[in-house]
């Protein structure tokens, strides 16, 4: 789990950081690494802290609450680009700035993305997994088997 959504925590985090350090911060490069690395092994710690529910056949909230992480900091990191920078998403696609413009959408629905697998991540966590049931047996061998007894 820590791979797939532990990965976007750790990017978005590196592109949270990028906005709230300082430009002139030495080794700035270096913290933003450190940055995701953290926010990684955090993700990671998460992850294993929630998944008590897998040992009772249930899915790990973990998804669910990553996913939420997930969407928010994705808002988050445009939110942060438009006060750090001025550079908001009716105005760079207004100037044609298709660079910025490009990467404040692909969060955006990635946010979107990420609230709806939450919501469904969530809803499959409340219902558990199924326990294995027999197949249903068809009607003719239920009629041989009480002719047989």
């Amino acid at each position: 789990m820590t791979t797939v959504t532990g990965m976007l925590v750790a990017t978005l985090a590196m592109l949270i950081g990028n906005r709230l350090l300082p430009d002139d911060l030495p080794a700035r490069g270096d913290w933003e690494k450190y940055i995701f690395c953290g926010a990684w092994l955090i993700a990671f710690a998460h992850a294993i802290w929630r998944t008590a529910p897998v040992a009772e056949a249930r899915m790990a909230p973990a998804w669910a609450e990553q996913c939420w992480a997930v969407a928010v900091m994705a808002v988050a990191a445009v939110l942060l680009n438009w006060v750090t920078t001025g550079d908001h998403l009716l105005r760079t696609i207004g100037a044609g700035y298709w660079p910025v413009a490009g990467v404040d959408l692909f969060m955006l629905a990635s946010a979107a993305v990420a609230v709806v697998a939450a919501r469904k991540l969530a809803r499959g966590a409340g219902a558990g997994v199924a326990p294995a049931v027999a197949a249903p047996r068809a009607p003719s061998a239920v009629v041989e088997e009480s002719a047989r007894a």
